[in-house]
């Protein structure tokens, strides 16, 4: 390719050929919902703590996660695993319905994110809750090398396109390119791969990205389907603003009173059979 058609296939005409091809006539009422406010609600982790604003379709999310965990080898309970946790409001909902005994680690890799996360979860969180979360710094897709089977659940909500805020900065809608959705896809995979296998078998796992594109949404679902087989059961997932695609939901603001975009898709790892 010259170097003028990798200039045609980058910035916001390539943007907009793009999603225009991938949503057709919808395009139009979709780009105008991505440029409003979110669907946001005020979360709080308890009753009289300070309420954190986030997308609707975020707590959804988080309260897709199915906390009943299996135990441990010694019957202890599992921890819960936020394994991109920053900026954290998924983490408070999280936190907000850990079960008795269990602990949550908020997992967020950039030092600089972590920091907002710790301010978020020390803002939000009473001092009860706050002392049951344990931030860490670890890569989510070499984590698993380490921790096998340690989680009994998992939400991964992973680094993605986030139209959204591409469409808000100028400066990002200039330099957009295709590449930036096959990169992408290929960490999302990487984490996804590594979160299945730090997930205890009975446990649950919720995979989410605020992305439009079907590679970072189903496509990296099917993947995993692939790989694992009968050991990963897609669990369906039912929200009336939400519409349904082979192995999860997507909200999409224009039809979903301006929550999302976020698509979201729930496996449980079978359990073992010893």
């Amino acid at each position: 390719m010259s170097g003028k058609d990798r200039a045609a296939a980058r910035g916001e005409g390539a943007f907009r050929e793009r999603y225009r091809a991938l949503y057709g006539e919808r395009w139009a009422m979709l780009e105008s919902a991505l440029g409003s406010p979110p669907d946001s609600v005020a979360f709080r982790a308890a009753p009289g703590s300070e309420p954190y604003y986030l997308d609707s379709a975020s707590v959804f999310a988080a309260g897709a996660l199915d906390l009943g965990a299996p135990a441990g080898p010694e019957g202890e309970a599992l921890p819960v695993l936020d394994a991109c946790a920053a900026p954290g409001g998924k983490s408070l909902v999280l936190a907000s319905r850990l079960p008795p005994g269990s602990r949550l680690v908020a997992n967020e890799l950039s030092a600089d994110r972590r920091r907002r996360l710790a301010a978020v979860l020390d803002r939000h969180l009473p001092p009860e809750l706050r002392a049951r979360v344990d931030i860490r710094g670890s890569d989510a897709a070499a984590l698993c090398r380490r921790l096998p089977a340690a989680f009994g659940a998992i939400l991964l909500d992973a680094p993605c396109s986030s139209e959204r805020h591409v469409l808000a900065d100028p400066a990002a809608l200039a330099e957009w390119s295709p590449a930036r959705t096959r990169n992408l896809a290929a960490r999302q995979w990487a984490l996804l791969s590594s979160a299945f296998i730090m997930l205890a078998p009975g446990g649950c796992l919720v995979y989410s990205t605020c992305s439009l594109s079907p590679e970072e949404n189903e496509q990296v679902a099917a993947r995993l389907a692939a790989k694992a087989g009968a050991e990963a059961v897609f669990e369906e997932l039912r929200e009336p603003r939400a519409e349904r695609l082979g192995r999860g939901l997507i909200f999409l603001p224009d039809a979903a009173g301006g929550a999302g975009p976020l698509y979201v898709c729930r496996v449980q790892k079978a359990p073992s059979r010893a």
